[in-house]
């Protein structure tokens, strides 16, 4: 397997386990503070959806950087 791909599969199954690890928290509500302040579980929400979709989009990059694009034949003059 190619460095390049190795590291697109595992930034992507990182990606997803933040993205449903914010996930968890929107289902199942739990306080988060820093320092003074409470952290929404809609901030989860909306960072979970980033997450996801950037483990998705990784994960086809992976799927895609073995296909080789075919150059269009040349028109024969």
């Amino acid at each position: 397997m190619k460095p390049q791909k190795m590291g697109l599969l595992v930034a992507s199954v990182i990606f997803m386990l933040v993205g449903l690890g914010h996930l968890s928290r929107f289902v199942r509500p739990f306080q988060v503070m820093i320092g003074s302040h409470s952290i929404g579980p809609m901030l989860s929400l909306a960072v979970a959806v980033v997450a996801i979709a950037l483990s998705v989009w990784l994960g086809m990059l992976a799927c895609a950087c073995d296909k080789k694009e075919e150059a269009p034949a040349q028109p024969k003059a």
